[in-house]
């Protein structure tokens, strides 16, 4: 498990209302690879690797109306990675870790420009914590016979500024992945977006 060096407080999302899980999927998904966010074995250089491995966990409960208030309940766990944009790369990487949690869900039909297509109803909420780690390389200072004693320093004097910087750029990498999933909700968009959208919404512009 990667070692922790910042974490940027948790954001997150909570929606009750019809939406298509798979489209928002699509869309997320699209955002993130023009984020250049990878899954673990992923790289800009293999594009055919950039996702398959950021899903970790899907699970699914139905629940029967008698004993509950019935539909389907879901898990699903995404885990992303992302080298930052400054110099010494090597030592350290955003992480960031999205988390779905869905519950009363079911399919229903709806008109939608003029056409019936089966969405989702229900409560969708979602989970994004962002963080700075270690990488494989600045774990191994700590098991080093002469560089454990000054991996200390080096974080707390030398990269304490460049980790101030990292630590705002990240936090706002993620507020506006948070931002983006809003408007596409709240704007009730049931078909995949064929590119990333970046919404006038929430101080996204002109607040940095």
């Amino acid at each position: 498990m990667a070692e922790v060096i910042r974490e940027v407080p948790e954001f997150r999302i909570k929606y009750n209302d019809v939406f298509h899980l798979k489209n928002l999927y699509i869309m997320m998904h699209e955002y993130l690879i023009d984020e250049s966010w990878f899954g673990e074995d992923g790289s800009s250089n293999h594009p055919s690797n950039t996702h398959r491995d950021i899903e970790k966990m899907y699970m699914e409960r139905h629940h029967q109306k008698a004993l509950h208030r019935g539909g389907m309940e879901l898990w699903v766990w995404w885990r992303l990675k992302k080298p930052p944009h400054l110099k010494t790369q090597g030592y350290y990487e955003y992480r960031m870790d999205i988390d779905f949690h869905g519950a009363y869900m079911q399919k229903i039909e709806i008109m939608h420009q003029g056409k019936k297509m089966k969405v989702d109803k229900g409560e969708l909420e979602i989970f994004f914590r962002p963080k700075i780690v270690r990488t494989q390389m600045a774990s191994k200072w700590g098991n080093h016979w002469f560089l454990k004693w000054f991996q200390e320093l080096y974080e707390k004097r030398i990269m304490s500024q460049d980790f101030d910087k990292l630590e705002k750029e990240l936090w706002r990498e993620a507020y506006r992945l948070q931002a983006v999933v809003k408007a596409y909700l709240n704007l009730r968009n049931f078909i995949p977006v064929p590119e990333p959208f970046h919404p006038k919404l929430y101080g996204m512009e002109g607040q940095f």
